[in-house]
C-alpha cells in the first residue's frame, strides 16, 4: 500500500512540475516574442529644447530622420532593442553619437524623449502618447 502510495505521489509530481515548465516556458516565449512600438519624440521636454536633426537606428534597422517638433514610430520585435543615435547640429555636422541598449520590459508602446536623452537624463522614457 505505502509502494502505491509513492507511485502515485511520483506521478503527480511529475506532472505539476511538466505543468509548471511549460507555464515558464510560454511566459518566457511571450516575453522574447513580444513586439513593441517606439515612438521616437523630437519636442520640447520639461527644460530640454528639441534638437536640431536626429538620425536614430533601432536594431541596425533603417534610419529615421527627425527634424524639431517630429514624433517617428519604429516596430521592434524582442525583449530589449539596440538604439544608435546621431545628433547633427545647425551646421549640419554630427555633434554626438549615442548608444544604449533598452529594455521596455513588458509594456508594450514606450516614448523615448530624444533632447532629453541626449542632454544624459534618466527620464528619457515616457508613456506612449493615446
Amino acid at each position: 500500500m505505502f509502494i502505491r502510495f509513492l507511485k502515485f505521489l511520483m506521478r503527480w509530481t511529475q506532472r505539476i512540475i511538466l505543468i509548471t515548465g511549460l507555464a515558464a516556458l510560454g511566459v518566457w516565449l511571450f516575453y522574447i516574442g513580444r513586439e513593441h512600438q517606439i515612438f521616437l519624440d523630437n519636442k520640447s521636454f520639461e527644460d530640454y529644447r528639441p534638437l536640431e536633426q536626429v538620425n536614430v537606428k533601432i536594431n541596425g534597422g533603417e534610419v529615421v530622420e527627425l527634424l524639431p517638433r517630429e514624433r517617428a514610430v519604429v516596430k521592434t520585435v524582442g525583449a530589449e532593442f539596440e538604439f544608435e543615435a546621431e545628433i547633427f547640429g545647425t551646421d549640419g555636422k554630427i555633434i554626438r553619437t549615442l548608444g544604449k541598449i533598452i529594455k521596455p520590459a513588458f509594456s508594450r508602446d514606450i516614448m523615448i524623449n530624444l533632447p532629453a536623452l541626449a542632454s544624459g537624463s534618466d527620464n528619457y522614457i515616457l508613456p506612449a502618447p493615446r
